[in-house]
Formats: structure tokens, sequence, C-alpha cells
């Protein structure tokens, strides 16, 4: 008797019911399987692209490298494999380029580029939100970065990127001052202090801002909208006040489980992750098919290397440039990060994604 025939013997005598249910947890797992590797693929690309940045240009941006620093940070939070050495070396490399240009006291020079806000501010500022237990940044430095936000917000209480020439700072990450009020907002919520007068001075730029945004209409892209949920997770709103604005959100996913930055472009991986990471830190379960649909849309249009295919785009009456670079790694940021909180243990009920 071969081995071969022992083994169909074996399979023959289990009844058909038993035997669906075992085929339909090895399709499960296969399932299952996929956005983890979507994700070791994702943050191998991260952490190899940065480095050839690096290697090539020499310098730390707001791509290559801040939100590096952010999304791997993010990673060791939900327990993801990351290489001892990645957010270490790409930490210091980014606060050596950037930590001594967070200047408190607004500059004076004529060239608005220099007078605005500092972008990688706004994203180290965040990194208690990737990471509450963030070794990131000492205490020093994030003060020196809170006092850059505090120093550099208007009379209106908003943050503004506007002042700058619209094809200097393309969308999405550059989308509005409204973008950049609501991150900073957000950003200065999770960085709270022992000391008394930096908590006061924080507590009275949120409160500005808010009032801001209040009276503020909103402009309705999907990085927008998320942010205003994420603002209104943060405030402690409750989840039945929140319901409707949930359900708004989801209604903009598209028929390929993906979202678009805007209602009127296709489906990408910067939409579809920061759509998934907003909904899963407001408590919308894993199993949720909204989740589902969004984490099977990122697998499915995952390029081998890791990254996602992406577009430009620009402000309105600007033709968006042909480089390429940014954009991929913004979107590949996001992609990973949202299928980071949709899998693995950030799905346990008691964490809200969080």
């Amino acid at each position: 008797m071969t081995v071969g025939w022992v083994r169909c013997a074996i399979f023959s005598l289990i009844p058909a019911t038993i035997m669906s249910a075992i085929v339909l947890m090895a399709g499960e797992s296969s399932q299952n399987e996929q956005p983890h590797r979507a994700i070791e693929k994702g943050l191998e690309f991260l952490i190899a692209d940065a480095a050839k940045w690096r290697k090539d240009r020499e310098c730390a941006t707001c791509h290559h490298g801040t939100v590096t620093v952010f999304a791997l940070s993010e990673a060791k939070h939900l327990g993801f494999d990351v290489a001892s050495n990645a957010l270490a070396e790409n930490a210091k490399w980014t606060k050596d380029r950037w930590m001594e240009r967070f200047n408190a006291v607004r500059s004076t020079d004529s060239n608005p580029g220099r007078r605005m806000l500092n972008s990688p501010a706004i994203y180290l500022a965040l990194l208690p939100l990737a990471n509450p237990d963030q070794t990131v940044l000492s205490d020093d430095e994030l003060k020196r970065i809170i006092d850059h936000l505090l120093g550099h917000q208007e009379e209106d209480g908003s943050w503004s990127w506007s002042m700058a020439p619209a094809k200097n700072r393309p969308p999405p990450f550059f989308e509005s001052d409204e973008v950049a009020t609501l991150l900073t907002y957000i950003a200065l919520g999770e960085n709270h202090s022992d000391d008394a007068d930096r908590n006061s001075a924080m507590a009275v730029g949120r409160e500005k801002a808010a009032a801001w945004l209040n009276h503020t209409e909103p402009t309705n892209t999907t990085q927008s909208s998320a942010l205003r949920l994420l603002r209104n997770v943060q405030d402690g709103m409750s989840s039945e006040t929140m319901h409707p604005q949930i359900d708004s959100f989801i209604a903009r996913q598209n028929e390929d489980g993906g979202w678009g930055q805007l209602d009127e472009l296709p489906s990408d991986a910067y939409g579809t992750g920061q759509a998934l990471y907003a909904l899963r830190l407001a408590g919308i379960p894993c199993d949720n098919p909204a989740i589902e649909r969004g984490v099977a849309f990122l697998v499915a249009t995952q390029q081998d290397d890791g990254s996602w295919p992406m577009t430009r785009r620009g402000h309105p009456g600007v033709t968006p440039g042909e480089f390429k670079l940014p954009i991929i790694y913004f979107g590949s940021v996001w992609g990973t990060m949202g299928l980071m909180r949709s899998v693995n243990g950030s799905c346990d009920p008691s964490s809200n994604g969080g």
C-alpha cells in the first residue's frame, strides 16, 4: 500500500461536512495571511526606499524620513516585526536634518515658505498617536517641536500652508489649511506633559483651533473627513453622536472597496489607508464589511516591491509635476498603516484599533 493511497483512504473516511469545514478554514487562513504579507512587504519597501533616498539624495524630507519614523513607530507599537536599527537610523537621520529648524519664533523673512509651519514638526508631534510609549523624541525635543507649532499658529487659530505658492505645496500632503490645522490640533492633543505651562499653552492653542475649525466650511476630501473623525474621537465624542459622521464617511467608499482622495477620483492607497486608520480608531471592528473591503483593495493593488501605484494631483489651476516618488511613498505609508490597524492584535475589540 503506497503512502499516497493511505492518505487518500484516510481522507475518504472524513464526512463531507467536516471536509468542507477543513477546506473553508484553509481558505480563511490563506485570506488572513495575505494582509499580513502585504504589511511585511509594505514595511520592507518603506525601509528600503528611505535608505535608497538617503544614499542618493543625502537628505531627510517630509516623505522619506519623517513619515518613515511615524510608520515604523506605529508598526513597533502594534507588534509588527521591524528591524531593530531601522527605526533608530531613520529617527536620527530625520532629527539631524530637522530639529534645529524648528524655530519657536516665526521668521520675518519675506519668503512665505520660510515663515510657514514646518510640516515635519506636525508628524513628529503625532508620534504619541502612533505609539503612546514612543522613545524616538526626548521631552526636550518634543518641547521644541510643540513650541514651533504654537509659535506658528495664525491669529485666527488656524495653521497655514496656503501662504506658499500652490505649485510648491502639492496635495494631498499639503492639501489645505484645514488639514494642517486638524493635524496640529490632534498632535497637540496627544502631547500631555508634566509641564503645566506647556499644557496650558497647548490647551489655548487647541481652543483657538477648534473655534476656527467649527466656523470653517469643511473641504469634504477623504483626508479632511478622516481627520475630522479622528478629532471627534480624540475629543471623546460618543459613538452614538458620531454614528451619522461614520456612516457618511463609509458612504464615500467606492465599489472596488477603496477610497479616493476626492469623491471624483479613483481609489488609491493614500485615501484607503487613511480611511481604514480613522475608522479603526473610531472603533469600527475589523470584521465590518467596509474594513474588510478596504483591506482587500489594498492587498489586491499592492505592487511586487511593496509599494502602491499613485497618481499626482495639483491644486486647482496647477498642473501636477511628473516626479512621483514622494506621492508613491506617502501612499505606501498610509496603505501600510491602514492595513496594520485592520489586522493582527489591533483587531482586539478592547483596543478599538489603538
